[in-house]
């Protein structure tokens, strides 16, 4: 089977996983995409096949004409999305994919738009009672402390904790602010299958983050926090994993403050923790008999350095 990871970046330990699968007997020709062969995962080992695709940036409908041809050239029967940016383009052109028989692990538009849209994430959530912290959208209305953010932000990009005073910059239309929350922060994977039904949530506590992604954190099970993920898998209904972090109080009030509806740079936690969701997706894309994930152990993971490179 030939499974494409898309704008793989530095994400070089999904690469490791796919890999792995193929040291136990999964069929596996291993594709990865990014807008420049300057990229860590393309160099993960010598059996990666390297695709260069289009900026998402600028133009959309550009991005889909260069994925949907690279897929055509090689082959490509399953896709595994890596970016945010990129996310709203796969939902919306998921259907032209699949007629020619390429599965893409991306949620419909809505889902997409209900996760990375913040303004629209807060009117969803409001609306089917899952608990977040109060959000507006003009500097007007915050009162600090408050945590200004920008509406379609990735990672920690405009991210400016306010105790006091007022943001040193806000763009109407851009940013927003979110009420701030005191507590400690965690982490959660939920798996749904291709239609969006629930498989398997893991959970973690981080103890370090770096640039916006968990650097330190331990992996746990919690039947009250498993009740809080099916409740959100059957809300969402979002396809293939969704990364998310939420902020539990001294009062034990859990409150989310993000969805991300891809894999993020929490899974590894998860992975080594035995709930392999990577072998579930590919399982269910090749038409082997399906496993689902399960916990095995707990752990306290720390996130290092690794120099992949290429000989000029």
């Amino acid at each position: 089977m030939n499974i494409l990871f898309t704008n793989a970046g530095r994400r070089t330990y999904l690469i490791e996983y796919a890999l792995d699968l193929i040291e136990v007997g999964f069929d596996l020709n291993i594709y990865v995409s990014d807008t420049s062969y300057d990229t860590a995962a393309m160099y993960v080992d010598v059996r990666i096949n390297k695709l260069i695709t289009p900026r998402v940036s600028g133009s959309e409908e550009r991005y889909y004409e260069g994925l949907l041809d690279v897929c055509k050239e090689n082959k490509i029967e399953v896709i595994i999305p890596l970016m945010d940016f990129e996310l709203p383009v796969l939902a919306a052109k998921k259907k032209e994919f699949e007629k020619m028989g390429i599965k893409v692990w991306v949620s419909g538009e809505e889902t997409i738009l209900n996760c990375l849209n913040k303004k629209e994430n807060y009117k969803f959530c409001v609306e089917n009672g899952i608990a977040i912290p109060n959000s507006s959208f003009t500097l007007e209305e915050g009162k600090p402390p408050y945590i200004k953010k920008h509406i379609l932000g990735s990672g920690s990009v405009g991210l400016e904790i306010v105790k006091s005073g007022k943001a040193t910059t806000f763009e109407a239309g851009i940013d927003m602010i979110q009420e701030f929350v005191e507590g400690k922060e965690y982490g959660m994977d939920i798996l749904n299958d291709y239609q969006g039904q629930y498989v398997h949530s893991c959970f973690r506590e981080k103890l370090e983050m770096r640039a916006g992604e968990t650097d330190k954190a331990r992996s746990f099970e919690s039947a009250k926090l498993e009740k809080l993920a099916k409740k959100i898998s059957a809300t969402f209904k979002h396809v293939g994993n969704m990364d998310i972090d939420f902020i539990e109080t001294v009062n034990g009030d859990i409150y989310f403050i993000d969805f991300n509806p891809r894999f993020g740079g929490g899974y590894p936690f998860t992975h080594i923790s035995g709930a392999n969701y990577l072998k579930f997706v590919i399982e269910s894309s090749s038409g082997r008999t399906v496993s689902n994930p399960k916990f095995l152990k707990s752990i306290t993971g720390y996130k290092g350095l690794t120099l992949f490179y290429k000989e000029n």
